[in-house]
């Protein structure tokens, strides 16, 4: 075994990230910072032509050291333009296939109320202020802009034909402030369609007019709900908030007929504070239930499901599936910190955003379950841990992944199983990929794009937690991790040192094993020996390139048995290691791994029977 497994912390993680704003024990430093962007958007939506327009306002405050001669917003609908780069790397008829548009239009732009020099590029926009931002000061920002939904949004959003009428799921769906920080600068890489995205925290106010009839989903808590409900129907959703069980809103043989006569359009109006991002979804052939879920000290979330009569079958359990989840990671992580979760079915196959997802129509079962609990996890992260999802993909689609094993585990209904159902042989195949490292940004993964960013390392969390540190020591650094960069920017660097200080062990053999390469781990018994004095002499090889600690069965003659640990430190000797036992009676058998956790390519050099 090669000696660089056991290199140095600073060798695995650089230097120059221990600073002021990020600490040797991977926290937060006394001078960190990050900016703030603050949201009041106004959006109606055109059914005919499939068009959303809307005028946004942002209030910008720069809490940098930085003086800012210009600024970088997103524009993520222009990826489908036929020009696009997103188009040219992900065309149609890939994974990430989308409707071809004019993208998004943008004009009246202002910063504080004067026109500014813009520059457009792909889905970036580049505002070049006439006087810069200096450091503590904000600026307001005007535009109005316009786009056509795709009918397929790189399976992130779009809309959908249904029984009773088009479902469109909407995200991506305003010019939003690119993210400065104190390790990259300015984020401003173009949106493809595989990555996701980096967000600045803020509070949002914003309404979205659609044609009577027509049900909203939002992200946040609805602020006018007696006048585009009516009154029976706001009851029916103050006291759905206190039930246990899902009530319906508006039932499915009262689609299209619940909601209160209007004019032509209705105007619903939304709130979400201290978030990255809203999204939402609307539809006029919405059955609509909710239920409450319980926060730790007791508070209620409100827990809703929106779908059409064809997803009755499977989507009758959403609320109940989503409820289980939310109280699960309430209680095991961080408490859900707002007031509302949502669940949309329509043509999105699944896509996270804060307090609302998207989940494929036709889903039903297990896979309805395994879906809605990866994108409810999805609010731990990325949307209350802010990592950059654009640069690494993992940090947020393993840990969800990771936490689904056990949200599986802890539900009391049916026997669902999560993604990663059995861990050892799925990472064994993996091994066997020859995949990419971990911590390759994604859009440069060659292949295996799901066992890269989400099954290989939520695998090394799940052994991490289990065989590594064991769950007192992992859950406690995983709880303070996330309570300290909540609403916050954490680089994986800042994970890496969390953890280790958190846990109390030096772990940078696992993350150069797990994260930074790609080897194959085999733990082998090369031989074994035993005297009529009872010596026992055994002699262990790590194979290849992984170590791990390694955990020894002694089975006895007399059938009895007894487990020897040995930590990670027995492989710092070219990957040998010869240990002598003193034994009372004689030894029958000796077994490595012998609950079959670990995923070693040879297993069958795990065995020495005398």
């Amino acid at each position: 075994m090669s000696h660089r497994f056991f290199c140095l912390l600073l060798l695995c993680i650089p230097l120059t990230l221990i600073s002021q704003t990020r600490t040797a024990i991977g926290l937060p430093g006394p001078d960190y910072w990050q900016n703030r962007a603050d949201y009041d958007i106004t959006a109606t939506l055109d059914t005919a032509n499939h068009l959303v327009s809307g005028i946004v306002q942002v209030t910008y405050t720069n809490n940098s050291p930085y003086t800012l001669p210009y600024l970088w917003l997103q524009l993520e609908q222009n990826k489908y333009r036929p020009d696009s780069r997103g188009e040219a790397v992900s065309p149609a008829g890939s994974r990430h296939d989308g409707s071809l548009t004019p993208g998004m239009q943008v004009g009246g732009i202002t910063v504080d109320g004067q026109p500014v020099q813009d520059v457009q590029d792909d889905t970036r926009l580049q505002l070049r202020l006439k006087l810069p931002l200096a450091p503590g000061k904000q600026v307001e920002i005007a535009m109005n802009y316009t786009f056509t939904v795709p009918e397929e949004g790189a399976d992130r959003m779009g809309r959908m034909p249904s029984e009773q009428g088009w479902i469109y799921e909407i995200a991506q769906w305003y010019p939003r402030m690119a993210v400065l920080d104190d390790v990259t600068g300015w984020n401003n890489l173009p949106y493809l369609g595989p990555g996701e995205f980096y967000c600045e925290y803020g509070d949002f106010e914003y309404t979205v007019t659609v044609p009577a009839g027509f049900v909203v989903a939002g992200s946040g808590t609805l602020q006018n709900p007696k006048e585009v409900l009516g009154r029976d129907l706001a009851r029916r959703l103050d006291n759905a908030v206190e039930s246990d069980t899902a009530q319906f809103i508006i039932a499915p043989e009262e689609i299209g007929q619940a909601l209160p006569a209007s004019e032509e359009t209705v105007t619903w109006r939304y709130q979400m504070d201290n978030t990255r991002d809203v999204a939402w979804a609307c539809s006029p052939a919405f059955a609509w239930d909710a239920a409450g879920a319980k926060r730790p000290d007791g508070s209620r979330i409100l827990v809703q499901s929106f779908y059409p009569i064809e997803s009755y079958e499977g989507w009758h359990q959403a609320t109940a599936y989503a409820k289980s989840s939310l109280e699960h990671y309430s209680e095991q992580w961080f408490p859900y910190p707002y007031s509302s979760l949502s669940n949309v079915a329509g043509g999105v196959g699944g896509m996270e955003y804060p307090g609302l997802h998207f989940t494929g129509y036709s889903k039903k079962g297990n896979s309805l379950w395994v879906t809605l609990d990866h994108e409810v996890a999805h609010n731990w992260f990325p949307m209350i841990v802010g990592s950059n999802e654009r640069e690494h993909a993992w940090m947020d689609e393993s840990f969800v992944t990771f936490m689904g094993y056990y949200a599986a585990e802890a539900y009391t209904g049916d026997d669902f199983n999560s993604y990663i159902s059995n861990p050892q042989m799925m990472m064994r195949r993996f091994m066997e990929a020859g995949l990419d490292p971990v911590m390759t940004p994604p859009r440069r993964v060659q292949e295996g794009f799901s066992d890269v960013v989400y099954f290989k390392p939520a695998i090394a969390l799940y052994l991490l937690r289990e065989y590594v540190l064991g769950k007192e020591r992992f859950d406690y650094a995983f709880r303070t991790y996330i309570e300290h960069w909540a609403y916050k920017h954490p680089q994986p660097e800042d994970f890496f040192r969390a953890m280790e200080n958190g846990s109390g062990e030096q772990l940078d053999w696992f993350w150069q094993g797990w994260f930074y390469e790609s080897g194959d781990l085999d733990q082998s018994i090369s031989s074994a020996s035993q005297s009529d004095q009872g010596r026992l002499r055994i002699d262990l090889e790590n194979r290849l390139g992984m170590p791990m600690p390694a955990v020894l069965d002694i089975t006895y003659e007399d059938g009895s048995t007894e487990t020897r640990r040995f930590p990670v430190d027995i492989w710092a000797n070219a990957g040998r290691f010869s240990t002598r036992l003193q034994l009372d009676k004689p030894v029958a058998e000796l077994r490595l791994d012998p609950d079959g956790m670990l995923p070693d390519v040879e297993p069958r050099n795990n065995v020495w029977r005398f």
